[in-house]
């Protein structure tokens, strides 16, 4: 038999949702984070000044190599004749990089033709434009 005055004692509950709200909101604030955040390579150091520095600003060029023989620099059409004297006028940094953006139906001899010419010419960085496998 119960008695008036006595109370039943309510356990006490975690509630879970408003803690998986929270979470929630946590993890997609970091991916935010992460995201945007830049990644400096090297060191931290002290750099001394000089007033003879200078900022060097490399910069990506495209040769276009398409099926039908057409080269194209940044959307100038050349030749492979005419490729290096091309590159020698438009690009003035032999460390920016150049990028061979070829369709996939061209042959191979076409695009080691361009390296060989783009390497004769000097410039360091060469790469090869792909779509990833999805």
């Amino acid at each position: 038999m119960k008695l008036i005055n006595e109370q039943e004692t309510k356990k006490a509950r975690i509630e879970l949702i408003p803690m998986i709200d929270t979470m929630f909101f946590l993890l997609i604030f970091f991916i935010f984070v992460t995201l945007s955040m830049v990644h400096q390579k090297g060191l931290n150091v002290n750099l001394p000044k000089s007033s003879q520095g200078s900022t060097v600003k490399l910069h990506n060029y495209t040769i276009t190599l398409k099926k039908n023989g057409g080269v194209y620099l940044n959307k100038e059409r050349t030749t492979l004749g005419g490729l290096p004297a091309l590159l020698k006028q438009r690009v003035a940094n032999k460390k920016d990089l150049i990028i061979i953006n070829g369709d996939k139906k061209i042959y191979l001899k076409r695009v080691v033709k361009t390296i060989d010419i783009i390497k004769k010419d000097g410039f360091l960085r060469v790469s090869i434009a792909v779509n990833p496998v999805k």
